[in-house]
Formats: C-alpha cells, structure tokens, sequence
C-alpha cells in the first residue's frame, strides 16, 4: 500500500529502521503495550519509550494509561495517528513542492559558479565582485552546468506531487483488536463455553432423574 510506504518513509526518518518497526506493529493493532513492543522488536523497554517519545513529538502515536492491578504500576498503551501522519505529510509535502519551484525558477533564471577546491557557489553578480576568485582560496571559478541540478529538483518535485496523489486516496486501516481486548473476548468465550456445558451437564442430569423415576414407576406396578 503506497500510503503506509509513504508513512514509513517519515517515520524512517524520525527514528531509523527501529521506528519503522513500532509503525509495522502498530498498524496491525490499537493499544499496545510498550512492553508487548520491546520484546517483539528485541529492544529495552527504554529504548521503546524513546522511540515512541520520539514519534508523540509529531503527533504520529498517542497513548492510553492503564494501571496493572497485580502490579501496581501504570502501563501505556499505543495506537498510531494515521490521520494525523496524512495531514502532516500533506502539509510538509506542499511546503517542500513551494520551495523546489522556487529554486527551479532560480536555477533557470540565473548563472551559477563554482570553486573547483571547497565546491564554494555564487551567482554571477557575486562571482564579478570576486573577479570571477572564490573568496576562501582564490582558485578561479568555474562556470556551473545547471542541469543536472535542475533534473534532481524536477524528479524531486514529480516524487513528491505523486506521494500527495496517493496521499489524496481513501485509506481503510482497520487494526485487529489490541491484545488486552484479544484477552478479554478470550475469557468471554470460555465462560460462554463453561456455561454452556453446565446447561448441558444439567440438563443430562435431568434426563437421568427423569428416567430414574420411570423405571421405578415401572417396578412398582
């Protein structure tokens, strides 16, 4: 799904290859336990809280606290924003996309040169003040081709207009239910199950009596 690669894409560079492993768990389920976290991804648990401190930062993850009865302490429970990571993402993108034209429009417009030595750049009208010498060495400048800069910026901008198309699209991620709630539709069931065999124990009991009764009815007679 482009949508999540765009996400992951973020979160990389928010926190590394180990934020992006909190997204693939996270997208999965609401309401994870930072515990359940580190020791699916192999980290400590404060590590984990980083990383997640981390991506709160953006607003990309939220929590939920809930007090461990038997221990006493408070657990935190993740969910990711993927609302809020589209927003932001559309918003960054429209930002970076202004900026790009405006130095696509520059790089057009205008002649760049270059210190073959410390890679120093100036405009023309710079470069003719400094008689054409870069200022740090006094190496001569050289003029600058801006084509292949010009090439980079247009494939950055046709990336970037392409992730807000996708971006743009209806997304359904629908994450399966959190650990605690799979716990809990566990315990219903076998209390269901439990009931249901009760009933049916009862109910072959009541056979049995019912039975009983006939034969000493019959007996008698």
């Amino acid at each position: 799904m482009e949508f999540l690669k765009i996400v992951e894409e973020f979160v990389f560079e928010i926190g590394g290859k180990e934020a992006t492993k909190i997204l693939n768990l996270l997208k999965d389920r609401d309401n994870l336990s930072e515990f359940d976290i580190a020791d699916d991804i192999k980290l400590s648990i404060n590590q984990v809280r980083n990383l997640l401190y981390k991506l709160g930062s953006h607003n990309l993850v939220y929590s939920n606290r809930k007090k461990d009865r038997e221990k006493g302490w408070y657990i935190y429970y993740w969910t990711f924003n993927f609302k809020h990571a589209r927003d932001l993402l559309v918003t960054r993108k429209q930002h970076e996309i202004k900026n790009l034209k405006e130095e696509l429009e520059k790089e057009r417009q205008h002649k760049f040169f270059v210190c073959p030595n410390d890679g120093i750049r100036l405009e023309l009208e710079e470069a003719l003040e400094n008689n054409y010498k870069c200022s740090e060495c006094g190496s001569i400048l050289k003029q600058e081709d801006s084509t292949k800069k010009i090439n980079e910026i247009e494939l950055r901008m046709h990336k970037l207009n392409h992730d807000l198309e996708e971006l743009s699209k209806p997304v359904m991620i629908t994450p399966k239910p959190s650990l605690e709630e799979e716990k809990v539709k566990k315990k219903v069931k076998h209390k269901k199950i439990k009931r249901f065999k009760k009933k049916k124990i009862k109910k072959v009991k009541r056979i049995k009596h019912k039975v009983k009764k006939k034969l000493k009815k019959k007996r008698r007679r």
